[in-house]
């Protein structure tokens, strides 16, 4: 059988202590954090991975992927979203140049398109 850990201090010492919701309720010698001996919840993190994967390689949508690994389309947003968090900012170089589309418009509207495509 398994051995019961605390699921706020990770000690093994606990004693039992009533009933919740059908379930046996267990008091850590420890730290007196009251708990029940229940799997985790939640999805596993490679499927997490494998969405963020699919979505990434942009031929699925949120829905599709979601149907695929029958989860709802809000939690596979959830889980994008929270990889996409915890990425780093993008470093941006200092030799960017910034070109407002105006300036483009006036640009081609006013050179023939051979001679356009050739200064580009």
């Amino acid at each position: 059988m398994a051995t019961l850990s605390c699921k706020s201090c990770g000690g093994t010492d606990a004693t039992k202590s009533g009933f919740v919701r059908g379930l046996q309720r267990y008091r850590c010698r420890t730290c007196g954090c009251n708990f029940t001996n229940t799997p985790p919840t939640g999805k596993p993190a490679a499927m997490k991975a494998m969405v963020v994967l699919l979505y990434a390689m942009g031929n699925m949508s949120l829905g599709m992927i979601g149907r695929i690994l029958v989860v709802s389309d809000v939690s596979v947003l959830r889980w994008v979203r929270a990889e996409a968090e915890a990425l780093p900012d993008p470093a941006v170089p200092a030799d960017v140049k910034v070109l407002v589309l105006d300036e483009m418009w006036h640009f081609v509207k006013n050179v023939r398109p051979a001679l356009a495509l050739a200064r580009l």
